[in-house]
């Protein structure tokens, strides 16, 4: 009899905790679902000015911040093959406005990882 009583308790407190992990991971679903992020984008472009015709096709990789007002902070060369090249991108990035990265609607600072490749000059 007592043998009884325990599997009925233990299988009552399995279902409870089955249940209450269950509520858990639904009420983190539905908060992650709630959030919606937007990535910043470029909304005026800067041109480098006096890059030679050599540097066509030559990509250089920018990390930065974009703050919640769209301006460009702490631009960093990640990687490039011209060092001439890598400081007029990073002059010309430096003057871009960007629209920012958004959560959930609200403007907010983001990092990114920005490839620039040079195209025709």
């Amino acid at each position: 009899m007592k043998i009884q009583k325990f599997a009925l308790a233990a299988a009552v407190l399995g279902l409870l905790s089955t249940s209450a992990f269950a509520t858990t991971v639904a009420a983190h679903n539905q908060t992650t679902a709630a959030i919606k992020l937007e990535a910043p984008a470029p909304a005026k472009v800067v041109n480098p000015s006096g890059l030679p015709r050599s540097a066509v096709g030559s990509t250089v990789t920018l990390r930065m911040t974009i703050d919640a007002t769209g301006q460009a902070h702490d631009i960093r060369v990640v990687s490039h093959d011209r060092d001439q090249l890598a400081r007029s991108l990073v002059a010309a990035v430096a003057q871009w406005q960007f629209n920012p990265g958004r959560k959930n609607g609200t403007p907010v600072s983001t990092k990114v990882e920005l490839p620039v490749e040079v195209a025709g000059i």
